[in-house]
Order: C-alpha cells, then sequence, then structure tokens
C-alpha cells in the first residue's frame, strides 16, 4: 500500500493534471465556454442550503451572474488582482487603439465570442433555448435544461478520461444515451447553424482587423469554446466580410490544443506565432482568461468593457423581464422562449449618460419599443401596398405623436400624417338608432361605469344629466334605471340630434384633413388598447366613405371586442403602461369638438410645464436610440427578425412597467393623469406611500397598479403577477399562515367573554383581525396579555361590503397603557384598551370592527410558578 501511494504522489506531481493558475484560484469553465474562476475547495464546500431548495447550489442564477459581472463586490474574491484601469477600453476605443501602440504591435489576437461575434441573446444559455424551439431538436425531445445538464455532465468526465478540461460537441451529446449515433451527429451540426444563425459581428472590431491588416499586422482569433477551428471558421464565415475573414491567419481553439486561455493556450500561441511577448496585443472581454493570464506572460492584453456596471445592471433586469413577460402572454409557448437582446451593441458604442434618467428611460427603454413599432407598421404598409392597395396612414393624436416621429426616424422619410381625432368625439358621432345607444353602453367596463361620464358620451346637456340622474337614485338600481331613463323617445331624439350634428363637423375635418378617396386603405396607428376609435369611426363612415379602415397598436387588448382588421406589436391581456401612453404625447389639450368649418376646437392642456419638459426629455432621448440603432445595423450588415424585435420590445415595457429602477420612480412621481386621481386628490398615476399603507389593510396586489407594487419588493410583483395570470384563487390566509394572538373580551353588563383569537398577517409586520358589531356589547382588547408596545394603524366600521363606515382610532379608553400617536405602551399584562359603544341602530346590515396592528415588543411568556 505504502509503494502504491508513493508512486500515485509521484505521477500527479509530473503530470500536474490540476495545476491552479494561481496560488489564490484556479480556473473552470461553465456550461457555455465561459472561464469562471473555482475558489480553493468550491468544488467540495460548495452547496450548503437544504437539500431540496429550489436553487440547489445555494444561489440562484441571478447570484451566480452577479458574480461573474461584479466580482470586486464580493468580500470572497477580495485577494483577487483587480483589473488594471489602463488595460480597459470600450468600443469607442476601438479603432483608435492601435495607434497608441505605434509600430510595436506584430500580431492582433482578438477573443471570439462577445467581443467580435456577440449573439442577439440576452446571454449565452439563451442560445440553448433557441436550439431547444428548432424543429429537429423538438422532434428529439431535447430542452435547454438538458443540454445544459449535458454539457456538465461532459465537463466531469473529460478530465477522468484523459487529464483534459476541454470538450467539444462530440463529448456534449455523447451524455444523450437515448439517441442514436446518427442523431446526436445531427444535434451537433443543429448547434452550429443555431450559433451561425443568432451571432452577428461587433463592427467595430471588424474596423479594427481592416486597420490592422493595412499595417500589415498580423491577426488571430483566440477562444475559449467546445466548437473546433473548422467549426468556429463557418460561423466566422457566416458573418464577417470576405475580406476581414482573408485577414485573419489563424484561429487558437481550446479544445484543439487540450488547454484554455486561462492555462496554456497563450503560451502556445506565442510559440506559434514566434513573436516576443510585447509585440502581441490581445483583447477579450473576460478579465482573467483574457487580461490577467496573457499579462503574465508579457504580452500586452486589454479588457474589453461592453457595458458600465450601470448598464450592465439593466440589460440584467431587462433579461429578467424577458422571461417574466410570458405571464403576459396571451397564448403562451409551449416551450420556454429564448431571451433577446438585440440592441446590446448599440448600448456599448452610443454615448450614454448612465446617471441620466431620460436616458434610461428613452434610449434604453422605451426607444428599443418604438424601433419595434416602427419595422413593425413599416413593413405592414409594405406588404398593403404590395398587394396594390393605396394606403394612407393616420397617427392619432395626442398618443401618437412619437409613434410619429419613430417612424419618420427609422424610415428616414414621413411615414403617415398626424391626425385629431379622439376617441370621445368617434363615439359620440356614432349614435344614430337606439342599438347604437345600447351598443355604447354594453361596453362600459364596470370600473370605469360612471353615470355623469355615459351622459357626457351621449352628449346630454348637463342640467338633463343631473335630473337624469336624481331620478335615478331614487331606485334600488340607480345604474339600470338611468339607463332605462336614456330610452326615453325624447332623450333619444336628443341624443341622436347631437350626435348628427358632431358627425357632420367631424366628416368635413375628415374631408379637409384626410383627404380620402374611394377604395383608400386607411391605416390608423396608435397606442391601443381596444381600437375604439376605428372601431366607431368603422361602424359611422365605412359605407359613408367606401374606404378600408385597419389599425397598427403598439398595445392591443385580448378581448373579443377589439377592432376588427386590427393588428399590434404586442398582444396584452391587461393595461399597466400609462406612463409610456404619456411619454409619447404631444402637448396640447384633448380635441373637444370641430367648429362648423371642420377646424378642431381644442381643450386646456391640463397637465403641468415641468411634466412636458421631462416628456420632451424622454423623447429626444427615444428618437437618439432610433437613429443610432438604424445606423449601426446598416452599417454592420445586421438584420433581426421581426419576432426578436417584438419580444425585446414587449419585455422591455414589461421591465418599464413591473421593475423600475429608483431613477424612474422620482422621474415619474408627479406624472399626472385626468384618469387617475389619489387620496389626496392630486391626479398622480402611482402614489408609492398610498400603496403601502393600503397593502397594510388588505395584501391584495389586484388593488395596486404594476409601479405601485414596486416600493412592496419585487417577491410582492411577482406573487400579484402569477396569480393574475392564471387567475389563482387565493386568499389572504393562504397567503401567509404566520398569525399574532390577541386575547379579546366581550360583553355586556350582565356578563363577558373572554376569546384568545388569531390576527391575520398582512404586510410589513402589520396584523389584523375583524370583529362582530354588536348593539350594547362591549369589547375590550387585552392588549397587555402578549404585547409590551404595540403600534395600532386603524381601528374601523366595516359593513357587509367591507366598506368602511367609520374610524375609531381615536375612541379608545385606555387602562394601564400610554399611548403616542399609533405608538402604545402596556404598561402591565393587565394593560386594555377598549373600543367605546357604536350607536348600531342606524346600521340596517351586520357591521364589524376592523382591527390592524404591529407588534414591536412581545411580552415575555410568564414563567410557571412565578408570584402573579
Amino acid at each position: 500500500m505504502h509503494l502504491m501511494l508513493e508512486r500515485l504522489t509521484a505521477k500527479i506531481k509530473k503530470d500536474n493534471i490540476y495545476r491552479p493558475s494561481s496560488a489564490q484560484f484556479r480556473m473552470g469553465c461553465d456550461s457555455y465556454g465561459d472561464i469562471l474562476p473555482l475558489l480553493p475547495g468550491e468544488d467540495v464546500y460548495r452547496f450548503t442550503g437544504h437539500c431540496d431548495a429550489m436553487f440547489p447550489d445555494g444561489g440562484g442564477l441571478t447570484e451566480k451572474l452577479n458574480k461573474r459581472q461584479k466580482p470586486e463586490n464580493l468580500m470572497l474574491w477580495g485577494n483577487m488582482p483587480s483589473a488594471d484601469p489602463t488595460a480597459q477600453i470600450t468600443a469607442k476605443d476601438i479603432t483608435i487603439i492601435l495607434d497608441k501602440f505605434e509600430d510595436s504591435v506584430k500580431v492582433l489576437s482578438l477573443d471570439c465570442f462577445d467581443t467580435l461575434l456577440w449573439r442577439k441573446t440576452a446571454t449565452p444559455r439563451d442560445v440553448f433555448a433557441v436550439l431547444a424551439n428548432n424543429p429537429i431538436a423538438q422532434g428529439l425531445g431535447i430542452t435547454s435544461h438538458q443540454r445544459i445538464s449535458a454539457a456538465a455532465r461532459a465537463r466531469r468526465a473529460k478530465p477522468l478520461e484523459n487529464g483534459s478540461l476541454e470538450i467539444d460537441l462530440g463529448d456534449i451529446y455523447r451524455s444523450f444515451t437515448s439517441l442514436s449515433e446518427e442523431e446526436r451527429v445531427l444535434l451537433a451540426e443543429t448547434e452550429i447553424q443555431t450559433e451561425m444563425d443568432v451571432c452577428f459581428a461587433f463592427s467595430p472590431f471588424v474596423e479594427l482587423i481592416r486597420l490592422a491588416h493595412t499595417r500589415g499586422i498580423k491577426i488571430i482569433v483566440v477562444s475559449d469554446m467546445y466548437l473546433h477551428e473548422k467549426e468556429l471558421r463557418r460561423v466566422l464565415a457566416r458573418h464577417l466580410p470576405a475580406d476581414v475573414m482573408l485577414a485573419i491567419s489563424k484561429l487558437y481553439c481550446s479544445v484543439d490544443h487540450g488547454t484554455s486561455k486561462s492555462r496554456d493556450l497563450f503560451q502556445l500561441v506565442l510559440n506559434d506565432c514566434g513573436v516576443p511577448a510585447e509585440q502581441l496585443l490581445h483583447i477579450g472581454d473576460n478579465d482573467v482568461a483574457d487580461v490577467q493570464t496573457p499579462r503574465k506572460l508579457g504580452i500586452r492584453a486589454l479588457h474589453f468593457l461592453q457595458f458600465g456596471d450601470d448598464i450592465a445592471d439593466f440589460l440584467r433586469l431587462q433579461h429578467t423581464a424577458s422571461s417574466l413577460s410570458v405571464l403576459e402572454n396571451t397564448r403562451p409557448a409551449a416551450v420556454a422562449p429564448p431571451c433577446y437582446s438585440p440592441f446590446r451593441p448599440i448600448f456599448s458604442v452610443a454615448n450614454l449618460q448612465p446617471h441620466s434618467p431620460q436616458t434610461l428611460i428613452g434610449y434604453m427603454s422605451f426607444g428599443p419599443v418604438l424601433y419595434a413599432y416602427a419595422r413593425f407598421l413599416v413593413d405592414e404598409v409594405e406588404a398593403l401596398q404590395q398587394q396594390g392597395k393605396r394606403v394612407k396612414v393616420f397617427f392619432l393624436l395626442r398618443d401618437a405623436y412619437l409613434l410619429s416621429a419613430a417612424c419618420e426616424a427609422y424610415a428616414r422619410k414621413p411615414v403617415g400624417k398626424l391626425v385629431r381625432i379622439r376617441k370621445f368625439v368617434a363615439i359620440a358621432a356614432s349614435f344614430k338608432t337606439r342599438a347604437d345607444v345600447d351598443y355604447y353602453i354594453s361596453g362600459i367596463e364596470p370600473e370605469y361605469d360612471s353615470l355623469h361620464a355615459t351622459a357626457k358620451q351621449l352628449l346630454l346637456p348637463p342640467e338633463l344629466t343631473e335630473l337624469l340622474i336624481r331620478i335615478a337614485q331614487q331606485s334600488d338600481d340607480p345604474k339600470t334605471a338611468f339607463h332605462q331613463l336614456l330610452h326615453d323617445d325624447d332623450v333619444l331624439a336628443l341624443i341622436f340630434r347631437n350626435s348628427s350634428s358632431l358627425r357632420a363637423r367631424l366628416m368635413r375635418y375628415m374631408s379637409k384633413e384626410l383627404e380620402l378617396e374611394e377604395v383608400d386603405t386607411i391605416v390608423f396607428a396608435d397606442i391601443g388598447y381596444n381600437g375604439k376609435t376605428q372601431e366607431y369611426l368603422g361602424r359611422t363612415f365605412n359605407d359613408e366613405l367606401n374606404v378600408e379602415i385597419l389599425g397598427c397598436y403598439l398595445v392591443a387588448s385580448d378581448e373579443p371586442y377589439r377592432a376588427a382588421n386590427s393588428k399590434a406589436l404586442i398582444t396584452s391581456p391587461w393595461w399597466n403602461y400609462t406612463l409610456f401612453e404619456q411619454c409619447c404625447a404631444l402637448k396640447e389639450g384633448a380635441v373637444l369638438d370641430y367648429d362648423c368649418d371642420g377646424v378642431p376646437v381644442l381643450g386646456a392642456v391640463k397637465q403641468s410645464e415641468k411634466q412636458y419638459e421631462k416628456v420632451a426629455s424622454v423623447q429626444a432621448e427615444c428618437l437618439r436610440f432610433i437613429n443610432d440603432a438604424r445606423t449601426f445595423f446598416i452599417n454592420a450588415g445586421v438584420a433581426h427578425e421581426y419576432a426578436i424585435l417584438q419580444r425585446t420590445a414587449h419585455a422591455a415595457l414589461f421591465r418599464h412597467a413591473y421593475m423600475p429602477v429608483e431613477a424612474e420612480l422620482e422621474y415619474f412621481k408627479d406624472f399626472q393623469h385626468e384618469k387617475f386621481v389619489g387620496p389626496d386628490g392630486t391626479k398622480t398615476i402611482y402614489h408609492l406611500e398610498g400603496a403601502r399603507k393600503l397593502v397594510r389593510c388588505l395584501p391584495s396586489p389586484y388593488r395596486l397598479g404594476a409601479y405601485e407594487t414596486r416600493s412592496l419588493g419585487l417577491d410582492f410583483t411577482f406573487s400579484g403577477l402569477v396569480q393574475r395570470s392564471f387567475q389563482i384563487e387565493l386568499d389572504p390566509e393562504d397567503m401567509n399562515v404566520h398569525f399574532s394572538p390577541l386575547k379579546v373580551s366581550a360583553g355586556n353588563k350582565h356578563e363577558f367573554k373572554t376569546f384568545l383569537l388569531k390576527a391575520r398577517h398582512l404586510h410589513d409586520g402589520y396584523f389584523s383581525i375583524m370583529l362582530p358589531c354588536v348593539s350594547d356589547t362591549s369589547v375590550k382588547l387585552l392588549l397587555g396579555e402578549h404585547y409590551e408596545w404595540l403600534q395600532i394603524g386603524d381601528i374601523q366600521v366595516l359593513n357587509n361590503a367591507r366598506s368602511v363606515c367609520g374610524n375609531l382610532s381615536s375612541s379608545l379608553d385606555l387602562e394601564g397603557i400610554i399611548r403616542e400617536g399609533e405608538i402604545y405602551r402596556c404598561l402591565s399584562q393587565a394593560s386594555v384598551a377598549t373600543i367605546r359603544l357604536v350607536d348600531t341602530q342606524q346600521f340596517k346590515t351586520p357591521h364589524y370592527y376592523y382591527m390592524i396592528f404591529r407588534p414591536l415588543v412581545s411580552r415575555a411568556p410568564q414563567r410557571a410558578g412565578a408570584s402573579l
């Protein structure tokens, strides 16, 4: 045994099988070829969580990405050498970098993926989701998870086989033991084709290769990858111009040489090139593999930073939003779709102001949405024209103002005309028969069913409106009574007369401004959502004008009553994009009417000057993005599939709505809209503090806007999304089994009974309990039994419909309790708060006390045998 141990020890020293890259750490690769540092003992002491944890590695995917993106922020990495700032370059430095080295560089070495070649996907992992959506992979039942798992297994098996850490596609697909050899070969080829489909050349490095070639510099590509040289050459040849491909003299792939860049590959490169180390310049995106390791050999190495940390964080959130946006899909895919990020190169080369909120909102968020919409609309118009149709596009002011500007920036010419036709006017001009009135009334959503608003839409004068409402309110069902009153012959005659007059004025406007001819195809372009303007104009004027009316919307409803002959970039079951809509609007008042000559009569501008200044800044950034993106993609010869742009746009809107960052919340905090009236009477669109108070009363995400849930944490937001998407019926008791005890004594002058109750957890440490409000019954809250300090937020009187009928927070009789505002200190276990009697004779239905409180300091349980 002793001789065997000595022999094995000598063999390990000789072969140096697992030689560390430094005294501090060694290197390994993940399933897609990225280099990851492995800390000492990490392979042994890696998992410290529960064996059934949702993330078995002890942390989520986000944690892994953070480790890879910002290692300097993690304490475990404290002893790692930090990157030299002078050894870092960004996209703007690429084409001038050779000038800094004058004539001292003889060989230019470039990393391949995320340097010379970029992917349209958000992460390398998403390439496998694209692969899984391929018909060949689907036919063989291959999933993204299986592909990643197979690579991980191959990496564990390879060192046991020959001592190498480098694997190829053959090694990976060998793990699919249920497949035949022919099927494995077919899958390997399909993956190569997938890589070819999702990659594109990053044009600044393409130009660098051309510059280097004109100076007589030798150009090579060095890559850590499971693709062999001939396979990688195929991918490069698909995307590099012919002259650039010919300028590359050699490809060095880690799998061909059995060693990675972080180990011995650069030494092999130096030996093969035959130049001193200081005459070789290498550029790559991995700080360790592309910079620290080659610099130890004397190679000049530069770390290519695609983005700053703030941009990287934004893209990480965008990737998360892309994954979660399936919750808004009206027709979810059977296979999880890949996440795309086609605009990353634009962010890399652009002159962004990372801390400018208008840049974050306009350039990075709304700009990609509008770029995708412009592509969508231009493609639709071209398709109609190819069918021989005479197409006229009309952008509906006010909200479609930015859509028009975006389409013009994309097409480099005007795409249509701005017109002033408002949904209110289109509906009001449509009433010719009683059936038209009933059609309008049946389409009113319950949450917007206001009697005054209905009367205004029907063009009834205010004095008649008030009379009809007073009569209707005498009924047990005022809404039904009001609708019946609208069927009165005189009322209908007035509606028809006013509608006819407005219809004539609208017709004069359209005849003058739209310049319509028979058999024209009209395309109304707007934000969305149900296409009411298009629908009612079609109902009213289709026969008279003899034109085809279509709609091209940015966001459309999935409801069955949406406008016919309409298409949309995004279809969503609900609307959460009011802030986006506000940022697309023109600064002018709404169309109220048209004069006798058909000239629009506009209302006053209701939003503040400050809001419009912010909107203008966002709009400018949106258009700057579209111009930059259009220029980059044209120059780079890159064309993105419509489906990729569509998914990216949806993800951008989704992230903005559900995952806004602090800068966005601050920027939009004072934005107003006439539909949104807050608790203080102001018309701000969202109320963060109001949301925090509301959720303490009833922890239901349904009662909050998407932006408002952000102040409560993403866990709350995501919970609400899941419940809403899948229509899950969960009570608050289902969401949380955390309770807090509360002893209550109830009775009258003859008898009292004491109960130990469970108060239900709400949010932020608050609990609630509901008690019956009974005539001549006093309720004592024995607070001292369980609490030394607590906070009482509210004690309300609710009716059977859970509406608030009164507040008793200041109507407590205290015994042995000191109160400071909402804070109560119980001086002893006998401390009691009594709810004063309420006159229940005024109530026709059962009523309840609803108490909301937060324990601050619980009373320690009394030891057995202690004196009382």
